[in-house]
């Protein structure tokens, strides 16, 4: 589950537990009288806020970051789905022999692809952590400047 789906679950479920504080609300006050809708209201209203708002922060966030650091993230993320396909074919392959078996050929050719991959991953972090510095290092050397 990604960190976006967890973080709207989460708002998601403080927002219907605050809306419940007496017996008769959790039944959207029909035991004493009080506007079925009106915590409805402030639910979804909550909910939409919150919505809104972690979507401006996810846009906002998303500015911050250089078009190359985008680039590296989404080739990092293609090498990193690779990875998980050929890792779970060759587990699939040794939990289930009859069915996903694989000939001494085509195992070596995926263990040969996941060793690959991994080093291309390690490549591409080794890059992105030098983009980073490199991008941290520019941005002290422009605070390091005098104004005139």
């Amino acid at each position: 589950m990604s960190k976006a789906a967890r973080l709207y679950g989460l708002i998601l479920t403080a927002a219907l537990a605050g809306a419940a504080r007496t017996p008769a609300q959790a039944h959207f006050g029909l035991a004493d009288g009080d506007d079925v809708g009106s915590g409805l209201f402030w639910v979804y209203g909550f909910v939409f806020a919150s919505l809104a708002a972690f979507l401006i922060y996810r846009k906002r966030a998303r500015k911050r970051q250089s078009p190359e650091q985008r680039t590296l993230n989404f080739r990092l993320v293609d090498l990193e789905r690779a990875l998980t396909a050929c890792l779970a074919e060759l587990k699939n392959a040794d939990d289930y022999p009859g069915e996903c078996g694989l000939t001494f050929a085509e195992r070596q050719e995926r263990q040969v692809s996941a060793s690959s991959i991994r080093e291309k991953i390690a490549a591409l972090n080794a890059e992105m952590m030098a983009h980073l510095s490199g991008s941290s290092a520019a941005r002290e050397g422009t605070n390091d400047r005098p104004n005139s």
